[in-house]
């Protein structure tokens, strides 16, 4: 029984929760930064690639996974980066002061330490909202349009 609910409760930043109807999840881009992005994280568009988020006017490319060991990914460096489809859910680093709670919608923060993580008090909205709490991690999942 123990096992059961390690198991039940075991992700990390960047763990692709599962995976939607496209055969398509998530595109190869380069960092872009002069910082490592790590896995977890919303990042935005860049020539060439990506970077971290800097402002709210930054184009949203998705959210960094972890596929294989690398969880931090340096400049120059390959990584994935996941649209979040329907039916999709994604693991994502919610800030220290995060209040976000199951139902909730998702909020960027795009300035400071913390830009690319979640939080209630973030600056950019999404079509994004909480569908699972673990610590500091937030599973995520696109809204439905009714």
């Amino acid at each position: 029984m123990a096992n059961e609910t390690f198991l039940e409760k075991r992700s990390f930043a960047g763990q692709v929760a599962r995976a939607g109807e496209s055969g398509i999840v998530a595109v190869s881009y380069i960092n872009q930064d002069t910082v490592p992005i790590l896995g977890g994280l919303f990042v935005a568009k860049a020539v060439d690639g990506c970077k971290k988020i800097t402002g709210d006017s930054d184009q949203i490319l998705g959210v960094t996974i972890v596929m294989g060991v690398h969880h931090e990914f340096a400049p120059g460096q390959n990584l994935s980066v996941m649209s979040i489809l329907h039916g999709s859910e994604v693991w994502v680093q919610m800030t220290d002061a995060s209040a976000l709670a199951e139902g909730d919608g998702v909020m960027i923060v795009t300035s400071g330490a913390d830009a690319g993580k979640i939080s209630d008090a973030g600056t950019k909205a999404t079509p994004f909202y909480v569908s699972g709490v673990n610590g500091a991690l937030a599973k995520v999942m696109r809204k439905e349009v009714v």
